[in-house]
C-alpha cells in the first residue's frame, strides 16, 4: 500500500489520500454500473426511437465518431472484439439499413463498414437522448459546478486513456 509521502501526485496537486481514492472509486463503479445497464440503454432508445442492442450501438458509435469508411477487423480493434463477431452484428446491422459494407479496394477479401444515412440518423439521435438525460442528472448544478466537473472529468478520461486499461499490463 502506498503511504501519502509515495502516493502518486496529481499535475500541479497534493497526492490523493485512501478516502479520496477509496470515494472516487466508488462513485465510478456507482456511475459504470448504472450506465451499464440494459434498462438504461433500452431507456435512451426508446427515447431516441431507436431500435439498437449496445453492441449494435458501439458499432455505429464507433463508425460515427471516426468518420468515413473502416476496416471490419480495424473496427474489431478498436471495439476489443473478434472479426466474426463483428462481422456477424455488421451483418444484422446491414439487413437493418443502419451500415454498408463494401469490398475494400486494396484487399479484396477484406470488408469495410460504413453508416448509411439511416445509421448516422440513428445515433446521432441516440447521442442526443444520452445528452438530454445528463442534463437532466445536472439540473440543479450551479453552471461553475458543471464546468468543473466537465474539465475534471475529460482531464480524467484523457487520463485513463493514456495510461491504457487495467488489463493493458501496464
Amino acid at each position: 500500500m502506498l503511504d501519502s509521502a509515495n502516493a502518486p501526485r496529481p499535475p500541479g496537486g497534493e497526492p490523493a489520500s485512501d478516502t479520496e481514492t477509496g470515494g472516487i472509486a466508488a462513485a465510478l463503479l456507482t456511475v459504470s454500473r448504472a450506465v451499464n445497464r440494459a434498462k438504461f440503454h433500452d431507456a435512451l432508445c426508446k427515447q431516441a426511437g431507436v431500435d439498437l442492442d449496445r453492441s449494435g450501438s458501439a458499432v455505429l458509435y464507433s463508425l460515427f465518431s471516426q468518420g468515413g469508411d473502416v476496416r471490419l477487423t480495424e473496427l474489431a480493434e478498436r471495439l476489443g472484439t473478434d472479426s466474426p463477431a463483428v462481422t456477424r452484428k455488421a451483418q444484422q446491422l446491414e439487413r437493418a439499413g443502419l451500415l454498408c459494407r463494401t469490398a475494400d479496394p486494396e484487399d479484396a477479401r477484406a470488408v469495410r463498414l460504413s453508416l448509411t444515412q439511416a445509421g448516422q440518423d440513428a445515433i446521432e439521435r441516440l447521442l442526443i437522448a444520452r445528452q438530454e438525460w445528463l442534463s437532466a442528472v445536472l439540473e440543479g448544478w450551479p453552471d461553475s459546478d458543471r464546468s468543473e466537473f466537465a474539465r475534471l472529468l475529460q482531464q480524467f478520461a484523457q487520463t485513463v486513456s493514456a495510461r491504457g486499461g487495467a488489463d493493458d499490463g501496464e
